[in-house]
């Protein structure tokens, strides 16, 4: 299959060298434009499709390293593969952040050239398969677990209710902790000691799904697990644009993503919200659980959030202990959707044993899988 290429470089003399280098190739390489700036090179873009562009780092109006972070984020079936005079690890690394697959030093080399282009061609071939199969299937959902009070179980019934969408409702399912300073996802999978969100962030450009994959803790098929840092410190470092452009990578590729909140209103937890396609706001039964709830969903309220988004679930619930069922359900403006019994005696080994099957079975499974049908027919 021909190769369709774009050469980019404000240099006339460049674009020909490189241009007469190429039809001397025996690559099977067909060049669609000669472009002087990245303005050129997206205009050529929205018109026709192309597989790689042979990109300029220095040039006028529209510099390479802005053009390819553009093209990365319009046009992700498209390699750049970057060229520069300049041999420093720092424009390396600039390259590679703004989404280019392949780096080159000019003056150009025919044979590096051509074998970079079979490189990159072939390396990256899955991308245009992955966004061909993902363009076809409609993004995953967002299931966001918030609390206004510690201690009501929230992150415990988030992943159970991730273990039984995956069970029993068959969908591939993404454990996001985004309590980013005291997340506890970690300690209930017994994955306290590996790679976090940390470690992601600062170790790959958020370009690319199967960049992630090193960082995602797949516990059972189609289960998936991405962890809040080791320390607050760490925490502090990432940002609501980093989750941002972290979950519209993962979204394609997953059927539910189950995010686990902090207890605070900050960026990162009201951007959780704000995505939620369904919010679930857990209580418990005593007042001043209740007491936080009502002030957390009066919030959800002025941020206009509606009753079919917003849900209430009331954890270690107990007919003969607290607000009485009915007097509950009065206090909240939004739906309750469901009572998890308290079983402490169940409960507690699960959560100190770190062993995740067995989220999965027991006496609390019950209560969990009629809690996923209300979750899914809300």
């Amino acid at each position: 299959m021909k190769i369709k290429a774009i050469v980019a470089d404000d240099v006339l003399e460049m674009r020909e060298t490189i241009e007469a280098m190429l039809k001397a190739s025996d690559l099977n390489l067909e060049i669609v434009a000669l472009c002087e700036d990245g303005n050129e090179v997206l205009k050529v873009l929205s018109e026709q499709e192309v597989d790689v562009v042979l990109m300029d780092i220095n040039m006028p109006i529209m510099n390479g390293l802005e053009a390819t972070a553009l093209i990365s984020e319009r046009h992700p079936k498209v390699n750049v593969i970057m060229m520069s005079v300049q041999h420093e690890s720092e424009y390396l690394k600039k390259a590679m952040f703004s989404g280019a697959k392949a780096y080159i030093m000019k003056p150009v080399d025919m044979s590096e050239l051509t074998d970079t282009i079979k490189a990159t061609t072939e390396r990256y071939k899955w991308v245009k398969e992955s966004v061909s199969s993902t363009e076809q299937k409609p993004p995953g959902k967002i299931a966001t677990f918030f609390s206004a009070k510690g201690g009501v179980g929230k992150s415990f019934l988030a992943l159970n209710m991730a273990f039984a969408l995956n069970d029993h409702k068959k969908m591939k399912v993404l454990v996001l902790d985004l309590d980013l300073k005291f997340g506890d996802m970690a300690w209930l999978i017994n994955k306290h000691k590996d790679v976090t969100l940390a470690e992601l962030i600062k170790d790959v450009p958020l370009k690319e799904y199967e960049l992630l994959k090193p960082y995602l803790h797949t516990l059972k098929p189609g289960l998936d697990f991405l962890l809040a840092p080791h320390s607050p410190e760490e925490g502090e470092l990432i940002t609501k644009g980093h989750i941002e452009s972290l979950i519209a990578l993962l979204k394609p590729h997953y059927d539910w993503i189950v995010v686990d909140t902090s207890v605070n209103f900050d960026d990162v937890t009201l951007l959780a919200l704000d995505l939620a396609d369904k919010l679930f706001v857990v209580s418990n039964q005593e007042v001043t659980g209740i007491k936080n709830t009502k002030l957390a969903l009066n919030i959800m309220k002025n941020l206009q959030y509606g009753l079919e988004k917003v849900k209430v679930i009331v954890n270690m619930s107990q007919e003969n202990f607290g607000v009485k069922k009915v007097s509950v359900e009065k206090a909240f403006p939004y739906e309750v959707i469901g009572y998890v019994p308290e079983m402490l005696k169940i409960a507690r080994p699960q959560i100190n044993s770190g062993i995740p099957e067995a989220y999965a079975k027991g006496a609390l499974s019950k209560s969990f899988l009629k809690l996923t049908k209300a979750f899914v027919a809300s």
